[in-house]
């Protein structure tokens, strides 16, 4: 199996992910509602899916991915590592909802 259809599948699965994480995220968002410790909950795990995704977009470039598959597969890996920081930040969301 290649890293094309590897990635081919993983933004399949990356997307269905991602549409059940948001499920998660705005399930929990009503729960918890409009108030300082909800606000400052997303606020942390919004920061901490960007730090994420910055370091696995650094990574792809200095491991230079890049240059050893297409544009579309490189398209496929970045959507894969957007789906990976979603399913980070929803495990993170969960943890702190519970913690706080």
């Amino acid at each position: 199996m290649s890293t094309e259809e590897i990635l081919k599948y993983g933004n399949s699965i990356g997307g269905l992910i991602v549409v059940a994480c948001l499920i998660v995220f705005s399930i929990i968002n009503k729960q918890l509602g409009k108030d300082e410790r909800s606000r400052a909950i997303f606020l942390r795990v919004y920061s901490s899916m960007f730090y994420v995704f910055s370091a696995l977009i650094l990574l792809s470039i200095f491991f230079r991915i890049g240059k050893s598959v297409t544009g579309i597969a490189y398209q496929n890996m970045t959507v894969c590592m957007f789906a990976l920081c979603v399913v980070f930040g929803t495990i993170h969301l969960i943890v702190l909802k519970k913690k706080y």
